[in-house]
């Protein structure tokens, strides 16, 4: 009896190991640029937000508000064809003032992240 409960401990710890790495693989912001927190001399043409691993783009968004919350208009993001792991969204007009991006991703786990940052233009 005993050698049956070490055998059902054993592979239950192994299989909390084994899969400890499955329930880590969520998309998760690496980098951005504009960078957060960043002041920026110039306004940016795009917003590009790159990811630790590839992102499904039916999944995946970015949005921009200005200081006082006010959504931007904007197209739709796109994935970057030659790194899926980069979601990019173009910008045109902003004037000096702080900025809200927003985002939200899916990566191939299929789990949905989300997060936000600002930036500043001078």
């Amino acid at each position: 009896m005993k050698a049956l409960y070490n055998t059902i401990a054993a592979a239950t710890v192994a299989a909390a190991v084994l899969a400890s790495p499955m329930a880590m693989a969520h998309a998760t912001l690496k980098s951005s640029d504009p960078a957060a927190g960043s002041i920026v001399d110039a306004a940016p043409k795009a917003i590009a937000l790159t990811f630790n691993e590839k992102i499904e783009p039916a999944f995946s968004n970015i949005t921009v508000a200005d200081g006082a919350g006010k959504e931007l208009a904007t197209g739709k993001a796109t994935v970057d064809e030659a790194d899926p792991a980069i979601l990019r969204l173009a910008v045109a007009g902003l004037s000096a003032g702080t900025y809200t991006v927003s985002w939200a991703v899916a990566g191939h786990d299929g789990h949905r992240r989300k997060g936000d940052f600002k930036f500043t233009v001078k």
